[in-house]
C-alpha cells in the first residue's frame, strides 16, 4: 500500500487531487492532507506517507523548507510539486533538493494518476538497491527505513510476504516462532525526545535490538522475537529491567507494557493495537511500573460502576478513624451486604482506583504546598494496582495500607513483615545464583512462590531498590573483588558474574562505579604497593 499525503492551501485544489487519489484502482491510498507546511511536517511524522504532493508557497513553512525538512526525516519519501509557478527557477531549486517530478496547475486527472503510478514503479525498484541520495548519513537512513517498517508492521495494512520482502532488503532476519512486543512510555516532564533519542539507539543496539520505533517523542515500541514462550518470556523481562535500569537518569519514571506473545508477524499488529490502548488507559494509575497485557485481561473498556461499598458512607466513618481501625473497617465493607461483589478482579480493581485518588486528596489535604499529582505519582509506583486486584488478600492488604496513609498512619508497611522470610529466601538464592547469566527478576520469583510483578513490588519495598539494581550490585561487588586479587581477564571477569557481553559488563561498572574495571584494577594496584 502506498500512503499518499497532500499539502496545498487552497480547499478547493486538496479536494480535487483528494479526489483523483481516492478514485484510483490498486495500492494507493490517501493518508492525509494539511493546508501548510508546519502543519504537514507535524502529521507526516506520525503518517508515514510514501509519497508526498506539496504546494510551494504556503504560510508559516513554504514548499521547499518542507521538502528540506521531510527528506531530513524519510529520505524515501517521493515529492511532487503541484504549482502554478512555472519559471526554471523554482524548477532548479526542486530538482537540488530531491523533487522526483514538477507539475503545473491547473492539474489533469489522468496526468497525477500516471505521475503517481510513476513514483509507485520507482518505490518498487529501489527496494532492492541501496543507493543514497548525496548529503544523507547512512546511520540515519538506515534508522529512517527501520522507523518506516515498523510503522508498517505495527499499523498493518501489509501482508506477511510484502513485510518479509521489506526485512530482507533492511539486512533483518525477523522470521521467528513468536513474538512479543514492549511499550515504553517515558514521563514527559523528564525525558527530552532530542537529546535522548540517540542514548536509547546506542543502548537498544547494545542489547541487540534492532527493531524499535518512536510511536511518539515520548513512547517507544520494541519487538522482541524467540524460539519459544518460556525463553522470550525471560528474555523480555530481563531486557526490560536492563532497560529501565539503563534509561533512569534520561527518566526515572517509564511506565512499561508487555505485550502478547504472537505466533505470527502478521498478528504483531493486533496485539500492538491491544496492548497501546490499555497502555493509555492504565497510564494514569500504575505510572512507573511494568504491566502484562495478558494480567489486566479482565479489565474491559466496558466499566462497572462499583456503587457505594466505598463510597460516601465509609468516608464518613473514615473521618474519624484512627490507623489502627482502619483493619476492620475495610473488613466490615468485605464481609457486608456489598462483599460479593469483590469476587471480581474488575470490581476489586475500581475499588482500589477510587481508594488511591481518595487517599491522594486526603494526603494532599493534610500537606499543603504539595502537588496532588506528585502524591499520585508516588503511591502509583509504591502500589501495583493491577496485581493487588489479582486476588482478594491482596487487594484487601493495599486497600488498608493506602487508607492508613488517608488517615495519617507512618506504621511500618506491614506487608515487609508478611513477606520478610520470602525476601530472606530470594537474598540467599540470588547470592547463590548470581553468577547465572540467566538468572532474572522471573525466575526468582517462581522461586519463591509469587508471580514477577507482585515479587517485585515487595521485594523494592522490603529492600527500598529493585531487583535488578539488587542484582547488578551484588555483580560489581564480586567483579571489584576479583579485579583487585586476580589477573583474570575482564572477558573471563565478565562471564564469571553473569555477563556474557564484556563490553556491557564495562558500561555496568563505570556507570556504577565512574571508572573502568581496568582503571579500578590499576587503583587497587597502586594502593597496595604503597
Amino acid at each position: 500500500m502506498y500512503q499518499i499525503f497532500v499539502v496545498e492551501d487552497e480547499l478547493l485544489i486538496r479536494q480535487s487531487i483528494r479526489n483523483v487519489i481516492e478514485s484510483m484502482p490498486g495500492p494507493f491510498a490517501f493518508c492525509g492532507e494539511a493546508s501548510d507546511g508546519e502543519m504537514a511536517l507535524s502529521m507526516m511524522q506520525d503518517l508515514m506517507p510514501d509519497i508526498v504532493l506539496t504546494d510551494i508557497r504556503m504560510p508559516f513553512l513554504d514548499g521547499f523548507e518542507l521538502i528540506r525538512h521531510a527528506k531530513a526525516m524519510m529520505p524515501w519519501l517521493k515529492i511532487i510539486i503541484i504549482s502554478g509557478y512555472g519559471d526554471f527557477e523554482y524548477a532548479q531549486k526542486a530538482i537540488s533538493l530531491g523533487v522526483d517530478q514538477y507539475l503545473l496547475k491547473p492539474i489533469r486527472s489522468a496526468e497525477l494518476t500516471k505521475v503517481i503510478e510513476d513514483m509507485a514503479r520507482q518505490i518498487d525498484e529501489s527496494k532492492t538497491k541501496s543507493t543514497l541520495p548525496r548529503g544523507f548519513d547512512q546511520d540515519e537512513v538506515q534508522y529512517a527505513l527501520r522507523q518506516h517498517f515498523m510503522q508498517e508492521l505495527l499499523y498493518g495494512g501489509l501482508n506477511t510476504a510484502t513485510l518479509l520482502e521489506k526485512a530482507r532488503s533492511l539486512g533483518l532476519d525477523v522470521v521467528r516462532p513468536y513474538y512479543q512486543l514492549v511499550l515504553f512510555s517515558f514521563s514527559a516532564e523528564e525525558f527530552d525526545y532530542q537529546t535522548s533519542r540517540f542514548a536509547v539507539q546506542n543502548l537498544l543496539q547494545q542489547l541487540n535490538m534492532p527493531l524499535y520505533y518512536f510511536n511518539e517523542s515520548n513512547q517507544l515500541t520494541v519487538l522482541c522475537y524467540g524460539q519459544d514462550t518460556e525463553s522470550l518470556s525471560e528474555e523480555v523481562y530481563q531486557f526490560i529491567n536492563i532497560f529501565r535500569h539503563e534509561m533512569k537518569e534520561l527518566c526515572t519514571t517509564i511506565t512499561t507494557m508487555v505485550g502478547s506473545v504472537v505466533q505470527r508477524l502478521s498478528g504483531v499488529c493486533k496485539a500492538y493495537k491491544a496492548a497501546s490502548d490499555l497502555l493509555k488507559k492504565i497510564y494514569g494509575t500504575s505510572l512507573g511500573q511494568v504491566v502484562d497485557v495478558n494480567d489486566a485481561a479482565q479489565i474491559t473498556a466496558e466499566m462497572i460502576q462499583l456503587g457505594d461499598a466505598f463510597g460516601e458512607s465509609f468516608q464518613q466513618k473514615l473521618q474519624y478513624a484512627a490507623p489502627q481501625d482502619v483493619p476492620a473497617l475495610v473488613d466490615e465493607v468485605l464481609e457486608g451486604a456489598d462483599g460479593n461483589c469483590f469476587g471480581s478482579m474488575l470490581m476489586r480493581y475500581t475499588a482500589l482506583i477510587d481508594i488511591l485518588k481518595m487517599t491522594v486528596e486526603r494526603v494532599a489535604r493534610a500537606t499543603p504546598g504539595v502537588d496532588a499529582k506528585d502524591i499520585a505519582t508516588k503511591l502509583s509506583g509504591e502500589h501495583d494496582i493491577f496485581a493487588a486486584a489479582g486476588r482478594k488478600e491482596t487487594f484487601r492488604e493495599t486497600a488498608v495500607e493506602l487508607l492508613r496513609q488517608a488517615v495519617g498512619t507512618q506504621q511500618e508497611n506491614p506487608a515487609n513483615i508478611k513477606y520478610s522470610h520470602v525476601i530472606s529466601r530470594a537474598e540467599k538464592y540470588v547470592a547463590e545464583n548470581f553468577c547465572d547469566p540467566n538468572i532474572s527478576l522471573i525466575s526468582v520469583a517462581k522461586y519463591v512462590g509469587l508471580s514477577s510483578a507482585h515479587f517485585s513490588t515487595v521485594f523494592s519495598q522490603t529492600l527500598g531498590r529493585s531487583f535488578i539494581n539488587y542484582l547488578t550490585a551484588m555483580r560489581i561487588d564480586r567483579a571489584k573483588e576479583l579485579l583487585a586479587t586476580t589477573t583474570m581477564k575482564l572477558s573471563t571477569i565478565a562471564m564469571e558474574i553473569g555477563y556474557n557481553e564484556p563490553n556491557y559488563f564495562s558500561h555496568v561498572f563505570r556507570k556504577l562505579e565512574g571508572i573502568t574495571p581496568k582503571e579500578y584494577r590499576n587503583r587497587m594496584a597502586q594502593m597496595g604497593d604503597q
